[in-house]
């Protein structure tokens, strides 16, 4: 049914100041355009959602999916897990590098963080990498940014987009080495966005056409063998709380990113994403 359009001349009102019909009675919501807009009440809680959700969630940045794949070309596995890692200092205006305190990260920094004190090689190889692919700049002033295209804070429309939330990966990072790290991080671009699943279709709406990832697909999709994947994953935990479940649905392996790690819809996981990762006993 057509909604009925209202003016200003045809809407009466009572003596308490009510907005009613004068034709048949009905109670109306009336404001001025300028400064009014009509949402149902669907509409409604889902801002509400969203709003709630916002102001509850953890530190994150954002990864780009379909533009990352050209740091996954570029850069070995390990040092995806080290940019992985890094990009959790990135600052909100700009993209800086910077430390807790907000001061621009030097090398010295850098390498802290990477935990590679004692493999300084490995960071500058790492950083040589970056700086040629343009992932990571080296400004006049010698402060370091990460390209905005690749990893950014702040708001977006664009909905092709992972959060990683950086005291998570920090975690991780404290207990899984950096191979596995840039394992999780080249499994970034196929995220599903309703579910967090693993896939081949990350941006299908419908979840009857979810393509999912079997062990086989998963590790071609990123470029590893399904084996070194099977020895790998259970390594993927800090604590008791795993990155990656596993599913044996109907003797078939599924996958789902953990979403207090890695996380893509900007309202609060379902029941049951929640449920399946929860540690407490």
């Amino acid at each position: 049914m057509k909604a009925r359009q209202y003016t200003a001349e045809h809407i009466a009102f009572s003596g308490t100041g009510t907005a009613y019909d004068p034709e048949t009675g009905e109670k109306l919501i009336y404001g001025p355009a300028e400064t009014h807009r009509l949402v149902n009440i669907a509409q409604s809680e889902a801002y509400h959602e969203v709003e709630e959700f916002k102001g509850r969630q953890a530190d994150f940045t954002f990864a780009a999916m379909d533009a990352i794949s050209e740091i996954i070309d570029v850069l070995t596995t390990a040092q995806c897990g080290y940019l992985l890692v890094l990009q959790c200092y990135v600052s909100y205006t700009d993209g800086r590098l910077v430390n807790a305190d907000k001061t621009p990260m030097a090398t010295a920094d850098m390498i802290t963080a990477l935990k590679l004190g004692k493999k300084r090689q490995t960071f500058y190889d790492f950083l040589r990498q970056c700086l040629d692919n343009g992932i990571i700049t080296r400004c006049d002033n010698g402060h370091y940014n990460v390209n905005p295209r690749y990893h950014f804070r702040g708001v977006t429309q664009n909905r092709a987009v992972v959060r990683s939330y950086t005291a998570k990966v920090k975690a991780a990072y404290r207990e899984v080495n950096a191979a596995d790290l840039g394992l999780m991080y080249r499994m970034l671009p196929y995220v599903h966005y309703g579910t967090n699943a693993l896939c081949a279709n990350p941006t299908e709406k419908d979840p009857l056409q979810i393509r999912w990832f079997n062990g086989k697909e998963l590790a071609d999709a990123i470029d590893i063998h399904e084996k070194s994947l099977s020895r790998s994953l259970p390594r993927m935990k800090f604590g008791d709380e795993y990155v990656i479940a596993r599913l044996n649905v109907g003797g078939t392996m599924k996958y789902v990113f953990n979403p207090n790690v890695f996380y893509r819809k900007n309202t609060a996981p379902d029941d049951t994403l929640i449920a399946m990762f929860n540690v407490k006993r």
